[in-house]
């Protein structure tokens, strides 16, 4: 080999050493970032991009978004204000209902946070007072800040719509975030949901399904799905979460609803009120209809939320319950108990039976 050659080749081998030797040194720089993103929920969503804004909690203590609130948990986030007439106290009935399907698991590997858009209305006394209200438990925390910085957490959180925030209005994003900042993944739901969809997706899946459930399930064993009317998908999604047809009128917040009663409710009540009420339960406290205003001062001062039903769906809901107490009644004729789950459970047994008379 002539030296010429060998030169060649000794500056080629010098210079795949020097580059073998910077890749390894890169890639182990890039694993430790990729460690420390990871640690952080990935650069996308970790401290990077979540913004460290103070907040006030109902309970008076100062502090931060990122570093306090989220930074390693798994969270569910949405934004309510304490004076609203219709969508947030719907929101907030059926967070109960999943704060209690999970148990105390909440403010140990749960965490819900509930943002006031009204900071300048909603103070910490306020809060403080809706909490207490509203029963709400451990794990669930209601806070106030500066407006902008809320408003800078309500677009982070893709949760802010420019169409509708005109000033002076309380319209906002009825959507709520859920998400593992551990992990990177966060979702958008909405909290009219199921409450069992939401609690099996917070609890279960956000948490890569690391708690085990209770016993085996077979889907040889699930309920026949039947088709529901308008009238009931209604009551599922705006009353379920606060009202029981059957169950007896709830007053402990700690059993998930806070609302009487509507078994019967239709033969115990004027039509035209109980029609007026379905549609603008706002405008009848406003006026302090005495029945209305009686209803308010039983239930802890929890006003019954205008659900934005048209005059349709007012008699879609109202046939709903008709036919439910209805079907109550049968099953409590025959001696079950009067009681939804009862009723629906016997209802189902009959359908099977009359299905195997006929084969």
């Amino acid at each position: 080999m002539n030296e010429k050659r060998k030169a060649v080749l000794t500056t080629a081998a010098a210079a795949l050493f020097l580059a073998l030797v910077a890749a390894a040194m890169l890639s182990e720089g890039s694993a430790t970032a990729a460690e420390d993103d990871r640690a952080k929920g990935g650069s996308v969503w970790g401290a990077s991009y979540f913004p460290n804004v103070p907040l006030t909690t109902h309970d008076g203590r100062t502090v931060r978004f990122f570093d306090d609130l989220v930074e390693g948990k798994v969270v569910a986030v949405n934004f309510i204000y304490t004076t609203c007439p219709d969508s947030c106290p719907m929101e907030t009935a059926r967070l109960l209902e999943v704060h209690e399907l999970l148990g105390d698991r909440m403010g140990k590997d749960v965490f819900f946070y509930s943002i006031t858009i009204d900071p300048e209305h909603d103070t910490q006394p306020v809060l403080a007072k809706f909490v207490e209200d509203w029963g709400i438990g451990d794990g669930w925390t209601f806070l106030t800040g500066k407006e902008e910085d809320v408003t800078l957490l309500r677009k982070k959180l893709g949760l802010y719509i420019e169409e509708i925030a005109v000033e002076g209005s309380r319209d906002h994003n009825l959507s709520m975030m859920i998400g593992n900042q551990a992990t990177g993944r966060w979702m958008k739901r909405s909290p009219f949901e199921n409450a069992f969809v939401l609690a099996k997706q917070i609890g279960g899946e956000l948490h890569n399904w690391k708690v085990p459930t209770a016993a085996p399930q077979d889907y040889a064993q699930a309920p026949e799905l039947r088709s529901i009317s308008k009238g009931e998908s209604l009551y599922r999604t705006r009353c379920s979460a606060c009202h029981t047809i059957g169950g007896g009128d709830v007053k402990d917040l700690a059993a998930r609803r806070i609302g009487p009663d509507l078994y019967q409710v239709v033969e115990r009540r004027d039509r035209a009120w109980l029609e007026r009420w379905l549609a603008e339960p706002d405008a009848m406290l406003a006026e302090k209809d005495p029945l209305a205003m009686a209803l308010l001062a039983r239930y802890n001062d929890v006003p019954m939320p205008n659900m934005q039903l048209n005059a349709v769906e007012v008699e879609a809901v109202i046939e709903h319950l008709e036919e439910a107490s209805a079907e109550i009644a049968r099953h409590a004729a025959m001696g079950h108990r009067r009681d939804p789950l009862a009723a629906r459970q016997a209802a189902h047994a009959d359908h099977h039976a009359d299905h195997a008379g006929h084969r």
